[in-house]
């Protein structure tokens, strides 16, 4: 009787009557793999919608309040600098709005910036309301607040009565004051959302009633500028700015950043703070994708396994194995449905997630947001996968293999076998243990695979719980980040600080002056000296040593890394009058950051370092720095605040945002070490259960039960000790790394804080717990040899 084509309708009837009875027997055990493979694999699919939520909330927040290209704060005095603002080299779209700084009456002394202009403009900086509501622009006593300033004692519903600073208020900052602009009283009906504030983008926004009710008397105009699409218009305008500003003093310029501001330059503490979430949120997705395709696929294997004699009868009636595949895969197609339809609906339920960390506070449309795309996408991939892993482990369960016994005496030469001495007699669990580690068997997966795979674990654990204990070392410690005063004064005085420096509750003192230093390549940056008035204050030095010539500066780890700077080097700055003023590196410094901008682009000189090459100043702009000995800083600070302007107690927005990574290094080593030990501990029994012909042979060969179980420790041994030997020095390397780049994007110190205590338990629990699950298969040495051998 001719065989039939493999394509014949017989055939196709045969697949599907294997598949209908393959379905019949083990449709419950294939529906649970599906459910697991949905769940787990829509947990990893939902890590990946959080993670793209996470990576595109900057940008979508950027766009979504249609972020300005430029801005720039143009003081009362310079009336011919706003006027030629709409017609410069650059210039597409510009909003002009009036600026007021005023001082808010009550018991602490506080001043605050506004903004607010005759006209709204729906093209230029339109914040997200995240709670409340915009201002009515009829309304005169309505704003918006930032949500830093909402948090820091401004939230939805106060009120803040307002006492404006004229222009010549402003200019005496440094002596004092008394306001002489007109009051106002405000109530905040909003809180807003934008990618940065300060600066020429104040805290507290109004708006067309309060700019008309108060129009001509604000400090300036707050200006905010959209660039043509050119390469070289950021360029233009910032030349064109500094030359109609040229020749035109302002006697506020000491309290102004100078220049103008570029708000859409990326920001690298932003940048790093996403790519340790998006690391974190990617190790997640990776280790909980290969633990559930190790659970599927092992499931699959064993369905498959279960059906031998099944193969065999249809082997013997002529089914090949392209068609005992086929029809395990078509049995397959149910579960493969379930995976899909519970995988999406995880995917979707994720839109509920908002994004990680800090970037929660960039994420222009807080609530609900499902990733429908991904969702059908994701639900068809894991279909796709079940259906893929169910024909593997088929066509890997049709083979038929042959059962190898290592043979000793056929050592290659130069291996451990040979190098031992090739014989059983002497040390012989010793000698096969490693023999059998070194070459597996034929059937598993080689030896060598599941040692790196440990080490992969090993130096992954390491290296998260590492990042996470330099992590809790930087919050935790605020001198990292030239932070950790207990009280801090903005411009100072002589008599108050000659006050505090005799006042027995404080313990050190420092005064920071702070100015502009201008580099020859036409670069501004903010330049620091620190005075210790009393006591030490702490300085984080990082490398090299501090300046203590006027010619000397040293410059923060994020400055370092961005120009390539490093001791011995020179920076060419300029001095008041224009003159080239050189400057050599003598050391890497975390520079206290005076609202000059973001952490770390500071310049540490000493005070006459500074006076050389600062733009001459009226008055020097100095803020004290008050470390009070324990149990005093409340009180001190209370009685101080009600005459000094007290600088609220708040962490950089660099620090905070990795701060808001939690305990994600902590979650991630869990989940790592639940994984790989899982993993691992499989890897060993199959091993061992693969091996279960050669330990009867050994046995039957004169081995006792003992001796048996050593030889399968010996071989747990020998994958569990190149784990850690290896795995602990890559992990952290890996985590020097990866903190030396955080750290340096940040501007602090990029050592790294070694977990001993965690690591030292690492080391023990690996090939304790290896030795512990090698003695799981061990106890089937006490069953007699010839009885192992039948049952095999």
């Amino acid at each position: 009787m001719p065989a039939r084509e493999p394509g014949a309708p017989g055939t196709r009837g045969a697949i599907h009557l294997v598949a209908r009875a393959e379905l019949r027997e083990r449709r419950w055990g294939l529906l649970a793999l599906g459910v697991v493979l949905g769940l787990i694999g829509g947990v990893v699919l939902g890590a990946v919608a959080l993670g793209e939520r996470t990576a595109t909330a900057y940008p979508r927040l950027v766009e979504a309040v249609h972020l300005d290209d430029a801005r720039l704060i143009v003081p009362a005095d310079r009336p011919a600098v706003t006027a030629a603002l709409p017609t410069l080299p650059g210039v597409a779209d510009l909003w002009l709005t009036e600026a007021w700084v005023a001082q808010v009456d009550g018991p602490q002394l506080q001043y605050v910036s506004l903004a607010a202009g005759t006209a709204p403009h729906p093209e230029l900086v339109t914040p997200v309301i995240v709670a409340g509501r915009g201002v009515d622009p009829a309304a005169a006593d309505e704003v918006v607040v930032s949500e830093r300033l909402a948090e820091h004692g401004f939230p939805l519903g106060s009120t803040l009565p307002l006492r404006m600073l004229t222009l010549e208020d402003m200019a005496q900052f440094a002596v004092g004051f008394t306001p002489q602009g007109p009051a106002a009283s405000v109530r905040v009906v909003g809180v807003a959302r934008m990618p940065g504030w300060g600066q020429a983008l104040p805290d507290v926004l109004a708006g067309p009633g309060f700019a008309r009710a108060l129009a001509g008397t604000g400090i300036g105009h707050a200006a905010y500028v959209r660039l043509a699409p050119a390469t070289d218009a950021a360029a233009r305008f910032d030349e064109a700015v500094a030359a109609v500003s040229a020749g035109q003093p302002s006697i506020v310029g000491d309290y102004l950043t100078p220049g103008v501001e570029f708000p859409r330059t990326p920001d690298p503490a932003v940048r790093a703070s996403e790519r340790a979430l998006l690391i974190g949120v990617g190790l997640f997705a990776l280790v909980v994708g290969l633990g559930v395709l190790q659970v599927v696929g092992l499931g699959l294997l064993r369905t498959a396994g279960a059906a031998r004699a099944a193969r065999s009868v249809e082997a013997a009636l002529g089914m090949t194995r392209a068609q005992s595949v086929a029809a395990r895969v078509l049995a397959a197609l149910p579960a493969a449905a379930v995976a899909a339809l519970l995988g999406a609906a995880v995917v979707v339920a994720a839109g509920g997630l908002a994004p990680l960390g800090s970037q929660a506070r960039f994420e222009p449309d807080p609530g609900f947001r499902p990733q429908w795309a991904l969702a059908l996408a994701g639900g068809a991939t894991l279909a796709v996968l079940f259906l893929l892993v169910s024909a593997v482990t088929a066509a890997f369960a049709w083979r038929r293999r042959a059962l190898a016994v290592p043979d000793p005496a056929a050592a290659r030469p130069g291996s451990l076998a040979a190098a031992v001495g090739g014989s059983l007699c002497r040390r012989p669990t010793l000698l096969l243990g490693s023999r059998l580690a070194q070459a597996g068997t034929r059937r598993g997966v080689p030896p060598v695979v599941t040692v790196l795979a440990a080490t992969a674990a090993v130096a992954g654990i390491v290296a998260t719980v590492t990042v996470g204990a330099s992590l809790d070392r930087l919050v935790a410690t605020p001198e990292r980040w030239a932070g950790g005063a207990d009280i801090t004064i903005a411009d100072s005085r002589e008599p108050d600080v000659l006050a505090l420096v005799e006042d027995p509750r404080v313990a050190a003192l420092a005064i920071t002056d702070t100015a502009y230093a201008r580099l020859a390549s036409g670069d501004t940056l903010g330049i620091v000296s620190i005075a210790a008035r009393k006591g030490a204050p702490p300085v984080e030095l990082v490398s090299g040593r501090l300046p203590a010539a006027p010619d000397e500066v040293a410059v923060n780890p994020r400055l370092a890394a961005e120009r390539g700077l490093s001791a011995g080097d020179r920076l060419d700055t300029l001095a008041t009058d224009g003159a080239p003023h050189p400057m050599t590196v003598v050391g890497i410094a975390v520079v206290p950051n005076e609202n000059h901008g973001p952490l770390g682009q500071d310049l540490l000189a000493t005070g006459d370092g500074l006076l050389s090459v600062s733009p001459e100043r009226n008055f020097p702009l100095l803020t004290t720095h008050v470390y009070a000995r324990p149990g005093t800083a409340a009180a001190l600070a209370a009685e101080l605040g009600g005459r000094l302007e007290l600088a609220p107690q708040s962490v950089p927005d660099a620090i905070r945002n990795l701060g808001d990574l939690g305990r994600l290094p902590d979650v991630l080593a869990v989940v790592l070490a639940v994984v790989a030990g899982t993993g691992l501990a499989h890897s060993l029994l199959v091993g061992a259960r693969r091996l279960a012909r050669e330990m009867a042979v050994f046995s039957v060969l004169g081995a006792t039960p003992g001796q048996v179980r050593t030889t399968l420790g010996v071989l747990a041994a020998a994958t569990a000790v190149p784990a850690v030997v290896l795995g602990v020095p890559v992990g952290l390397g890996v985590a020097r790394l990866f903190w030396w780049q955080v750290a340096s994007a940040i501007g602090v110190g990029g050592d790294i804080a070694v977990p001993v205590g965690p690591i030292a338990l690492l080391i023990a629990a690996v090939p304790l717990g290896a030795a512990l699950v090698a003695a799981v298969p061990a106890l089937r040495a006490r069953t007699p040899a010839v009885a192992a051998l039948a049952a095999l």
